[in-house]
């Protein structure tokens, strides 16, 4: 009787240590989120003040109002501004679908060493970064006279994603794409392109999405390339007009509505992450971690 009952406390003593353990981690993971996410939380509470209020931005959520965002939407004339925005990350990242499925596939289907070669070759780009090179290319921009034109951030931005998304792509065909299933359609009679487009391309799919999503937001959020090479006002994305609402000598920056400005600015893109979440671990981790 006796030794039921200790080992009857014995496992209630764990079973609380596990729960006390399980509270510990749960409190401790919620503290960590919120430290990381209170800069996101004091802007979004900010972007709802009054132009006038002068009080600490660390009283959240004491007031609500849309002018900030009224405000910002008129002076980032917003329709435009996102115009440019999607048009030029849907052909950056259409550009780049294209180019490293194709290269991606060409490697993960050659033998012997001419394939780690090529995929050594495209892996040593990540190394160096864009902005390293600016010089050389700001000058082969102007000597092509793509200056000041969508032409020449969509270069940029394509040319940087390029080593990655080879690299997630190859990897993820070596790995999740069976290569029986090429044969077969082969012996049928089908060409190399439609193997592709056909067989190859719908099954990776959560490769591409990840492409998409892990390029598209840079692509979209950046801020260097446009500024760059687009002066235009009427070519401005949504990330060069927050350069309207930064104060100078003379005039403060008004920080509620570029809060509401980078909030607007960032909307189309949550709403395009929130289709796609689905497929983008599948593909991130079976392209970057197997192969």
């Amino acid at each position: 009787m006796t030794t039921a009952v200790k080992l009857s406390r014995n496992g209630y003593h764990k079973k609380n240590h596990k729960v006390i353990k399980e509270i510990v981690i749960t409190i401790l993971v919620l503290a960590f989120f919120l430290i990381f996410l209170s800069p996101v939380i004091i802007a979004f509470s900010g972007s709802f003040r009054n132009a006038n209020d002068t009080s600490s931005y660390l009283n959240v959520f004491r007031y609500f109002t849309l002018d900030s965002y009224s405000a910002a939407w008129g002076k980032m004339n917003y329709f435009r501004s996102l115009r440019n925005s999607v048009l030029v990350t849907f052909l950056s990242v259409i550009i780049l679908l294209i180019i490293s499925s194709l290269a991606g596939y060409a490697i993960a289907r050659l033998h012997g060493k001419l394939s780690n070669f090529f995929q050594v070759f495209f892996l040593a780009g990540m190394i160096v970064s864009a902005q390293m090179s600016i010089i050389p290319m700001y000058r082969i921009v102007n000597k092509l006279h793509m200056s000041n034109t969508f032409a020449a951030p969509i270069a940029m931005y394509v040319t940087a994603a390029i080593p990655f998304s080879i690299f997630l792509y190859t990897n993820f065909i070596k790995s999740g794409v069976p290569y029986a299933l090429e044969e077969a359609a082969r012996i049928d009679g089908a060409s190399m392109l439609r193997v592709f487009f056909q067989i190859v391309m719908p099954l990776t799919k959560p490769a591409l999405v990840s492409i998409v999503i892990t390029q598209g937001v840079p692509i979209w959020n950046d801020f260097f390339f446009s500024m760059l090479f687009l002066s235009a006002p009427e070519q401005k994305t949504l990330p060069l007009t927050m350069l309207n609402f930064i104060g100078d000598m003379e005039n403060a920056t008004q920080w509620n509505i570029l809060f509401a400005a980078c909030f607007l600015s960032a909307i189309p893109i949550i709403l395009v992450y929130s289709f796609l979440q689905k497929y983008f671990v599948s593909g991130l981790v079976t392209g970057a971690v197997k192969g």
